[in-house]
């Protein structure tokens, strides 16, 4: 779930809770070490259910599959969410204007988009003071800047993707977020970081705005317990919709070239002396032999990928869905929140419209966190892949936190029907070092070395050698990662790297170096060198 854990630094304060805490409970180190290094297995068959994939707008794609699945393909993407739905759109629409054709096949475990990308806060948020501070401690404010700038492009590109697409039902939108802390010393130390973010940053800052305790309260409505508060411009979606408006598009535009393959699991993956299509996959309803495999399952990765586990793993969070108090401010979906408390926090979006107005659904709060709340600092959903429970410390300070932030006052009496309506959970993928894993997997992380395949004449230069790929571990922050992530490893695949955007792409202009971070990409060395207890040591 890509808003499940928002920020890194949230991530960095608990496990150093836990290391403070080790000689005092040994156990569970231990038992947290075991799990983030164990495999994540397959997505279960029992999910809890998600208000996201309700209603579904195309109700045949949900368990979309062919009639027998294809026995040959050029390149299968494991995994149907945003990072799956960015790299098969990118890949067709570059073979189409390339005059080539590519036979592209998606495998879904359970339904379509059922995983992270169909379970989280909705957000498209990145907090870039917070993020370029971050950043310029670990890489220099050179790179800091250029991290920051790729998670902010995020926002135009997706909202415009679903303007020109004319997917109004995905309700992508810009929306103003607020930032809002219950703690003086967080409060302190973000100003601090807005300020140095407006010195070295002034033209992405113009938008940032520091409110103080009295302002804020009543310009935004906010409890007496709320610090202050800081605004700025981010994004809200319903990501579910916005992935199956891709995925229906491209059944549409490349009926020969594509196919979606629900509740179909890949069991093992193994290769072949076949020079033409090096790779089996080992599916639940058969084999697909291949070129190209690429994993874009986030935090179910190292069940593929052993060379990867102990480096990307998951951590379960939960996420609800209520109504708002009768007094709360009528917004139409045009704002979200951040509540920051000094360990722990929650991220709130809303939906456009009133309350259960269509068909029962409208304006609905969608609110997760409470990790630190769910016992053990939080470490007990750390390894967990699971999303068939939901935690029920997390579950109850969900369901009581709101009229506590924004004030008994600003809430008002409970809307009929009750506030909570849906709460579920969903895993995301965190790596070691908190940074994506993008790119070509070394041998030595797959456990398979494949032969080089001999294509047909008019792939020469336009796809590269067969193996492995990733695009996966996005830390909490999928909806500013995962896109042009996927963008980029598509390229990657095709071997168009050096060749600049087309209008139909969206990505960003130039050859992939000048807007992809390079400490993304996913070498040998950086996964072997990646320890997040060594991480912490420097900070």
């Amino acid at each position: 779930m890509t808003t499940l854990i928002s920020n890194i630094r949230e991530t960095y304060l608990c496990l150093r809770a836990l290391l403070r805490d080790a000689t005092e409970d040994s156990a569970e180190l231990n038992a947290l070490h075991a799990r983030i290094n164990a495999s994540p297995g397959i997505p279960v068959s029992n999910p809890t259910t998600s208000f996201w994939l309700q209603n579904p707008p195309f109700p045949d794609l949900v368990d979309k599959q062919s009639k027998t699945i294809p026995r040959t393909a050029d390149i299968v993407i494991i995994g149907s969410g945003i990072t799956g739905a960015s790299i098969a759109r990118t890949i067709l629409s570059e073979c189409a204007a390339m005059g080539i054709q590519r036979r592209v096949v998606m495998l879904e475990a359970r339904q379509a988009c059922s995983g992270a990308t169909g379970r989280n806060g909705g957000h498209i948020k990145c907090t870039p003071f917070e993020s370029y501070h971050e950043s310029k401690k670990r890489f220099g404010a050179e790179r800091a800047k250029f991290l920051t700038k790729f998670q902010m492009s995020h926002l135009p590109i997706l909202v415009d993707l679903a303007r020109q697409e004319r997917w109004d039902l995905a309700e992508a939108r810009e929306v103003e977020t607020l930032d809002v802390f219950y703690d003086e010393e967080a409060w302190v130390e973000w100003k601090s970081m807005v300020e140095e973010f407006r010195q070295e940053m002034p033209d992405e800052a113009k938008g940032i705005f520091v409110w103080e305790k009295d302002i804020a309260h009543e310009k935004y409505k906010l409890s007496e317990h709320a610090c202050g508060a800081i605004t700025y411009q981010a994004g809200a979606i319903w990501p579910y919709r916005l992935v199956t408006c891709v995925l229906d598009s491209l059944l549409r535009t490349y009926p020969s070239d594509f196919s979606l393959e629900t509740h179909t699991p890949v069991e093992n993956i193994s290769t072949t002396k076949s020079a033409s299509q090096p790779v089996i996959v080992h599916t639940s309803r058969g084999d697909i032999l291949t070129s190209h495999v690429i994993h874009a399952t986030n935090s179910h990765t190292a069940n593929l990928l052993p060379g990867l586990r102990g480096k990307i793993f998951p951590v379960r969070g939960t996420m609800s869905t209520q109504r708002p108090g009768k007094d709360f401010p009528k917004l139409n979906g045009s704002r979200s929140w951040c509540l920051i408390n000094k360990r722990g926090y929650e991220y709130i979006t809303q939906r456009p419209g009133n309350i259960d107005s269509i068909d029962g659904v409208g304006g609905e709060i969608m609110i997760g966190g409470g990790m630190v709340q769910s016992g053990r600092k939080g470490f007990g959903e750390f390894g967990i892949a699971s999303d068939a429970e939901t935690n029920y410390l997390s579950g109850c300070h969900l369901g009581g936190v709101l009229p506590m932030a924004f004030g008994f006052e600003n809430w008002g009496e409970d809307s009929p029907g009750g506030r909570v309506k849906n709460i579920w959970s969903g895993s995301l993928g965190l790596t070691a070092d908190m940074m994506p894993f993008v790119g070509k997997l070394d041998p030595s992380l797959t456990g398979r070395t494949p032969v080089k395949a001999t294509l047909s004449k008019d792939t020469i230069k336009s796809i590269t050698d067969p193996g492995e790929w990733i695009s996966a571990g996005y830390n909490g922050e999928g909806m500013v990662n995962a896109w042009l992530c996927g963008v980029a490893l598509a390229l990657m695949v095709l071997g168009r790297t050096d060749n600049v955007a087309s209008k139909i792409s969206r990505r960003l202009d130039g050859k992939l170096d000048d807007w992809f971070p390079k400490e993304y990409v996913c070498t040998q060395e950086r996964v072997a060198n990646a320890s997040v207890y060594e991480l912490l040591e420097t900070r």
